[in-house]
């Protein structure tokens, strides 16, 4: 197919520069706990007196924007790279049935197994890896955690809590910090999010069972913020709600979004599996009513923690001028540009449907990839199908994702940067593994040979689940095995870096040869008594470096533009960048509790 086709369906925000709040909107992969203290610190004196005008009871539709979306213009705003990364591959854990004892097993306990088919493996910049085993041999689920290709089964659930308790999938951050929800437990103040230090994995994780009335929480996600989101089930319904720690050492829980059949004040009449980034902001499709047999009437909007939303892309159903048919039931994934990734279903000439990879760059909306779509520098190969998985995206804008090449109908994991598309790891592939050289097969050709859902971090680095076996037969099974795909665009340029082993320390970022070096007691001390001193706040001539602050110097880019909250209203006024000092000020937001529940839906077709 050709790359040139052209849709409406997307939200053209007006473009206007955003505050000061320096590179609080930077990087933030490794920021310690301080580090968001000062940034909240300063943002919060910025708008000191602003007030928050929030949308929940006035998100309305409207028709009267102009839209449009470029299918195939593969072209990012100021955030895809000169290039993709090379990879090598390095094994983390490999998972195989307890009767396969001569193949056996690595890193983890034979007999241990994760979810069939689908389960997340999310990956910080430092190389953490976490997933859940589904089954171990005890009966009873767990969750995995390892670093740099090693690692081990870290916490499993307690005896006695019943045969229906279950884990949801795992997320963490580069802090060590790991969550996941418990629930079908016999004891009902067992179910709920559980917090979970990897640094300390035998004491008891912390139970979050807020709000009032939540009985299940899925679509997890830890930030490096120490945030929490999730889609909860309440008594009648669903909402997205944050979940934001406190002094108390507990999280104030803040509901952003919810179905009306919660709370009448939103028009929503379905909220879909949510994405969320390290400022507490929500990606997800709604439903505005419910579908017909030839519409769905879907938004995708950004929600921000301070209780306003945008909403960056709609379909036909709810406005005639797109040709979005509909917004996939997986998740999207948001990064720290409010860029934002997700699959959805697209018509095409005389009525066809194909289904694409989208991505909102902060300006307009952009196939990364579709069914049939040329893959650029490969002459005569194509996209085969996009496999209904969730993409990825971190904040270079690389987007990952799984479909199959046309050619051969093999399955593969894709990394696009808007302008170009590289397979990672294909069906048939060979691995290094810890019984040498691994293909990546299964035994029944039928069955997907990719397990689960990647995840890529800042770097681009890749997690991944696949199925392997003897370069020679694929008859034996060597189970199922989780790698991360390293980027050549790796680099060790963390805070914490250097020649000392200790934090902050060396002649790297922060720098000294001491931790937090200098003679001032403060942190990261010189002889000024400003956090990471000198004569200005991180001034110097290494990494950090200078005159203004924090961790401000010439190569600090500056966030691309999203659309500003629009109430609900269709009203555009401002850069999104404008929205972090919201973002940051919806730390301090507490929920109003409610006392609803109901089923779960289910999926639809």
């Amino acid at each position: 197919m050709t790359n040139a086709a052209l849709v409406t369906g997307a939200a053209r925000p007006e473009r206007r520069s955003h505050g000061g709040t320096g590179s609080c909107a930077g990087n933030r992969q490794y920021s310690p706990p301080w580090w968001w203290a000062t940034c909240l610190g300063k943002v919060a004196r910025m708008i000191r007196g602003a007030s928050l005008k929030s949308s929940r009871r006035t998100v309305a539709p409207t028709h009267d924007r102009k839209r449009g979306v470029m299918l195939g213009a593969f072209l990012l705003a100021g955030a895809a790279s000169a290039e993709l990364p090379d990879y090598t591959f390095q094994l983390q854990a490999r998972t195989n049935l307890a009767v396969n004892t001569e193949e056996g097993s690595y890193n983890v306990e034979l007999g241990s197994l994760t979810s069939a088919g689908s389960f997340f493996i999310p990956v910080t910049a430092d190389r953490q890896v976490a997933f859940q085993l589904a089954i171990t041999r005890e009966g009873r689920p767990g969750v995995w955690y390892g670093q740099n290709g090693q690692g081990g089964r870290i916490y499993l659930l307690p005896d006695g809590l019943g045969a229906d308790a279950r884990l949801g999938e795992v997320s963490l951050n580069s802090h060590r910090q790991l969550v996941f929800a418990v629930t079908g437990t016999n004891d009902a103040s067992k179910n709920g999010i559980y917090v979970l230090n990897a640094d300390e994995p035998d004491a008891p994780p912390q139970i979050v069972r807020s709000p009032l009335g939540s009985s299940s929480w899925s679509s997890l996600v830890m930030n490096e913020a120490g945030q929490m989101a999730a889609r909860v089930t309440l008594s009648t319904g669903y909402a997205y709600v944050l979940y934001t720690p406190n002094t108390t050492g507990g999280f104030d829980a803040k509901v952003l979004a919810a179905e009306k059949y919660v709370d009448p004040g939103y028009p929503y009449t379905f909220l879909y599996s949510p994405g969320a980034n390290d400022l507490g902001q929500i990606a997800a499709a709604v439903d505005l009513q419910a579908p017909t047999s030839s519409a769905w009437y879907q938004e995708l909007r950004i929600f921000n923690p301070d209780g306003t939303s945008q909403v960056i892309a709609d379909t036909r159903g709810h406005n005639p001028d797109s040709n979005i048919f509909r917004f996939a039931a997986v998740q999207p994934a948001i990064n720290n540009l409010g860029q934002v990734a997700i699959q959805a279903t697209l018509l095409e000439a005389a009525g066809r449907q194909s289904t694409a990879i989208l991505l909102w760059d902060g300006n307009e909306l952009k196939v990364v990839a579709q069914n049939g779509m040329d893959v650029p520098g490969e002459p005569g190969e194509a996209i085969g199908t996009v496999e209904v998985f969730p993409p990825d995206i971190n904040d270079r804008g690389h987007v990952v994702f799984r479909a199959t090449r046309k050619s051969d109908g093999f399955r593969a994991v894709w990394v696009s940067d808007g302008e170009n598309l590289k397979r990672v790891v294909t069906e048939h592939d060979i691995l290094p593994s810890d019984k040498g050289d691994a293909r990546v097969d299964q035994e029944t050709p039928s069955n997907p040979v990719f397990s689960g859902m990647p995840s890529i971090n800042r770097h681009s680095d890749i997690s991944f689940g696949v199925g392997l076996a003897p370069p020679e037969t694929d008859q034996v099974e060597w189970g199922t095995a989780l790698y991360i795909a390293q980027s050549s665009l790796w680099t060790p340029d963390a805070p914490d870096a250097g020649t000392d082993p200790e934090p902050d320390a060396g002649t790297e970022p922060d720098a000294g040869t001491e931790p937090d070096a200098g003679t001032d007691p403060e942190p990261d001390a010189g002889t000024d008594p400003e956090p990471d001193a000198g004569t200005e706040p991180d001034a110097g001539t290494t990494p950090d470096a200078g005159t203004t602050p924090p961790d401000a110097g010439p190569g600090t880019p500056e966030p691309q533009p999203n659309p500003e909250s629009d109430s609900g209203c269709g009203c555009q006024s401002t850069s999104a960048a404008g929205l972090w000092p919201f973002a940051l000020a919806g730390l301090a937001g507490l929920t109003r509790r409610r006392s609803l529940k109901r089923r779960e839906q289910p999926p639809r077709d």
